[in-house]
Parts: C-alpha cells; structure tokens; sequence
C-alpha cells in the first residue's frame, strides 16, 4: 500500500454516527469508505455520484420582483403558516409561476 496519509474531516455528528451504523453492518470502517471513495475518484476523474442543483422553475427570481411584490409574497405566506394553510413546496411554486406569468 506505500506511504498512508492522514485526513481530519469535520462532520455532524449525527450523521457520523448514522453513516458508521449503516458501514458496521457492511463490516467497513469510516477509512475504507473514504479510500474507495478518493480511489474511484482517481480512477474516474470525477465524484461516483451525482451532486446537482434542485429544479426551481426560471420564473421565481427574487430579484426580478419589486418589493412590494416580495412583500405580499411573504405576508400572504406568514398568514397562511399562521392559519395552519400549508401546501408543498411543487404546489407552491406551480401557484407562484401561474400568478407572476
């Protein structure tokens, strides 16, 4: 194996502790995964697993609102969280595209 280096990672705790739960029960250590995981990026030039942005539709940009749009946005929302209204976050923004189109 040649000359070994040594890698200090913070991480949250709790997911530290969900990870080496799931990797004892594969009988692998924390390092393992971290040499297959640099070794697969050595070997492949890229990260073996896809990291991307969420789709947002393009029509929500803040900074294409006026203020006072922004505003109403927020009130109406604080309202509705108060009443107990909520909704997902897909119906939420299918109902701001429809109303800023």
């Amino acid at each position: 194996m040649g000359k070994t280096a040594t890698i200090s990672v913070r991480v949250d705790e709790l997911d530290k502790q969900s990870a080496e739960q799931v990797l004892k029960q594969l009988g692998m250590p924390i390092s393992t995964l971290v040499t297959l995981l640099l070794k697969q990026v050595s070997l492949t030039k890229k990260i073996p697993f896809d990291i991307a942005l969420p789709d947002v539709p393009s029509t929500v940009n803040v900074e294409e609102m006026t203020v006072e749009q922004f505003r109403q946005m927020m009130v109406e929302a604080y309202h509705e969280a108060e009443n107990g209204h909520v909704r997902s976050v897909n119906e939420f923004f299918k109902e701001f595209k429809e109303r800023n189109v």
